[in-house]
């Protein structure tokens, strides 16, 4: 089975989070999705971040109904903080005959140079990396292949429609009591209130 993992701190999980895994899916004739919450992400120790029950719980909302997209606790049931590198390493052990395929957006691609192991990553799975919007499909592109040339594996590089959305933008607009609904999935819909205690 073709598995598409779309990792994340989802503080909170959002509509282009959603595009992501749609797209992905359709370019790429995947099986499944499965959205997975980072525990401890190692770029936000230190930083507050919403609950991580709660941050699962707004993701399985958010894929409810969604035909072959899961929300997967897989991260969480590991203590300390969670390095995707060790991840894949625990899922190709625990899933042996899947395919799996880490979902990014075109800003993580930038920097996925430095982050922990990038050649075990590129070991376990195959990188599907989104288009950055006001970067060219050529420079995506040549950027793969530099990553490629430096950690083997396999980078693709896929197209989504531009969605001008991210978690932190919306944490700033629910601390300043604007409205967000457009940006978030309508099963969040209901818990905006209690969205705004948290990042107020």
């Amino acid at each position: 089975m073709r598995v598409g993992i779309v990792g994340g701190t989802f503080d909170p999980v959002h509509l282009a989070h959603l595009e992501m895994g749609r797209a992905a899916k359709r370019q790429k004739d995947l099986d499944q999705i499965w959205f997975m919450p980072s525990k401890i992400p190692p770029h936000k120790r230190g930083k507050k971040i919403a609950e991580e029950g709660l941050r699962y719980r707004f993701v399985e909302l958010a894929v409810e109904g969604e035909k072959d997209f899961y929300a997967s606790d897989f991260e969480l049931r590991f203590p300390n903080t969670t390095y995707t590198a060790e991840t894949l390493e625990r899922l190709k052990k625990e899933y042996r005959e899947e395919q799996f395929f880490f979902i990014l957006g075109g800003d993580s691609l930038c920097d996925f140079g430095k982050w922990y192991h990038p050649e075990k990553i590129l070991e376990y799975a195959g990188i599907l990396a989104f288009r950055r919007n006001g970067v060219s499909m050529r420079e995506m592109e040549e950027r793969a292949e530099n990553l490629m040339s430096r950690f083997g594996g396999q980078i693709e590089i896929l197209q989504m429609r531009d969605m001008d959305i991210s978690s932190s933008m919306i944490r700033e607009k629910l601390a300043m009591g604007e409205p967000v609904e457009k940006y978030l999935p309508e099963a969040l819909h209901p818990f905006i209130s209690e969205l705004e205690e948290i990042y107020r």
